[in-house]
């Protein structure tokens, strides 16, 4: 089978061209099919017109569209015209199937030029978020009028397609209730091997620790986040309630909120006197977060109790099972596809401080971490490859391919 996949946007500093999109572009490419990837860099200028072969799958970033007006008006042109083209490219190269990342933007508005031309392939859209008012949008400072146009796309990008994919399983359901008769796969993110070629996962990392000043005896805990998961007060909560309980914890922010969340928790930390017990490291180069996993004992990915955690799938937790780092998390959404407690990491009771503070008693105390460590990188190469997890993809892009046919007709 022919298939085209639409990348919702560039490969930086976004994650889901380059850990979604393409680790399952390459999974059916290794099963046969003929794959390429349209890529619109708006966010990733560097790549735009490139054109490169990535294995069997054939990679395309569309040219820079050209204006001369006012930023508003000129971002609205730049992701219209990117989507003309990325229709345009479809049409020219006929696929029997196209594969949508994200209904909205960009790759929304592709899908829906390509759903009103004559003679269309099948459209198979992937969910990885609630992106409309009541998910995704929550996380951001968009404009009313903005949000309600992510809405309007996110409704219709869902009923103009032949089956889904899905990151979780809340986004499967969603998808269910709005389009029953369309088939649909629950595909969480998983271990792809060419995003962790260059890691060399151990348990050693005493250059690193020694960087920030911290000795071998104190119990490095690492907050792995982008402060949309968890608020700042229960952050703020957690860390104090650990430190008093654990005068040896020291505390590694590995993450940067977009509107500098961090500094904040920087700030309230100096009045707690906490300060001298904190190290914040922003975003790391992708290649250098071995190092600092490396070094930290414990590792926090808490959710709050949001539609946007129970809809989306974090990566991050594949980095740490795969590195060894043992995680503390929260029953919510996805968590509990990657993290079982007491046997690959631990889950707190609920995603309150206090939960999360007595799971974090409960990992320090517990034994034979290096058994869990072994269980989980064990589980995120093995259970959740790509590989493992696209194994029913043919399937559906056949029933996608064959509903497609039956409404032509």
């Amino acid at each position: 089978m022919y298939v085209v996949y639409i990348a919702p946007f560039g490969f930086a500093p976004k994650n889901t061209t380059g850990r979604r999109v393409m680790p399952m572009a390459r999974a059916a490419a290794t099963v046969g099919h003929r794959v390429r990837v349209i890529v619109p860099p708006y966010d990733d200028p560097a790549t735009y017109g490139r054109e490169w072969e990535d294995g069997d799958v054939e990679v395309t970033c569309l040219p820079r569209p050209r204006f001369d007006g006012t930023a508003f008006i000129g971002a609205a042109w730049t992701q219209w015209r990117l989507a003309r083209v990325a229709a345009d490219l479809v049409e020219q190269w006929r696929p029997d199937l196209v594969h949508v990342f994200k209904p909205k933007a960009v790759s929304g508005l592709a899908q829906m030029l390509i759903a009103r031309r004559r003679d269309r392939p099948a459209i198979v859209l992937d969910l990885d978020d609630w992106e409309g008012r009541d998910g995704w949008s929550q996380n951001e400072d968009y404009a009313r009028a903005l949000v309600e146009v992510f809405e309007l796309q996110e409704r219709l990008g869902m009923r103009r397609c032949d089956a889904f994919t899905a990151a979780s399983r809340l986004l499967a359901e969603r998808a269910g209730a709005v389009a029953s008769d369309c088939p649909r796969l629950h595909i969480p993110n998983g271990f792809d091997p060419a995003a962790y070629e260059n890691w060399a996962p151990n348990r050693a990392g005493s250059a690193f620790r020694r960087s920030l000043g911290i000795g071998s005896d104190a119990k490095l805990i690492l907050i792995y986040t982008r402060f949309f998961d968890y608020g700042l007060e229960e952050w703020a909560q957690v860390i104090r309630e650990i430190a008093v309980r654990s005068p040896a914890a020291r505390f590694l922010v590995l993450g940067a909120g977009k509107f500098g969340q961090e500094r904040d928790l920087a700030a309230d930390m100096r009045i707690s006197g906490l300060a001298d017990r904190m190290s914040f490291l922003g975003w790391l180069p992708f290649a250098d977060i071995p190092s600092a996993l490396a070094a930290v004992d414990l590792a926090l990915m808490p959710l709050a109790d949001t539609v946007a955690n129970r809809s989306k799938c974090s990566p991050r937790y594949i980095d740490l099972m795969y590195a060894g780092v043992p995680v503390i998390t929260t029953p919510v959404g996805e968590a509990l596809t990657f993290i079982v407690d007491g046997d690959t990491g631990y889950v707190a009771a609920d995603p309150s401080p206090v939960a999360v503070v007595a799971a974090v008693e409960r990992a320090l105390t517990a034994e034979g971490a290096s058994d869990l460590c072994a269980k989980a990188r064990a589980r995120a190469v093995d259970e959740l490859s790509w590989e493992r997890l696209t194994e029913p993809l043919s399937g559906l892009y056949e029933s996608a391919v064959s509903r497609a046919a039956s409404q032509v007709a």
